[in-house]
């Protein structure tokens, strides 16, 4: 097709290509709530619901206080949810990209 040979065209897929892929990726996570994703994970490898529950109890309680970002929280709650349908698995790579995702604090 001639359309695609425009390079305006191929400029526009290019960009929509690179957000499509971009927007999977797990958030940033502030300093103070980095070891909450380590928490998760325990509650995950372990298929632990008693602790999932108890995770998910601190986050909502930090969220509510403003100390967990919306984007974090909406993360976790992804995480929650896979692990709540019984996709335990999942819910652990998830964590474990979401916890490899996050780069160290700048001075």
């Amino acid at each position: 097709m001639k359309i695609f040979q425009d390079p305006r065209w191929r400029s526009i897929v290019l960009l929509l290509a690179t957000v499509a892929l971009g927007c999977d990726r797990p958030p940033q996570a502030s300093p103070e709530n980095v070891r909450l994703i380590a928490a998760l994970r325990t509650a995950l490898s372990a298929e632990n619901s008693e602790w999932l529950d108890q995770n998910e109890a601190v986050l909502e309680e930090r969220h509510a206080n403003g100390q967990l970002s919306a984007e974090e929280h909406r993360e976790f709650q992804r995480i929650i949810a896979m692990a709540r349908e019984g996709r335990w698995e999942e819910a652990e790579q998830r964590a474990i990209a979401f916890q490899e995702a996050q780069r160290p604090p700048r001075p």
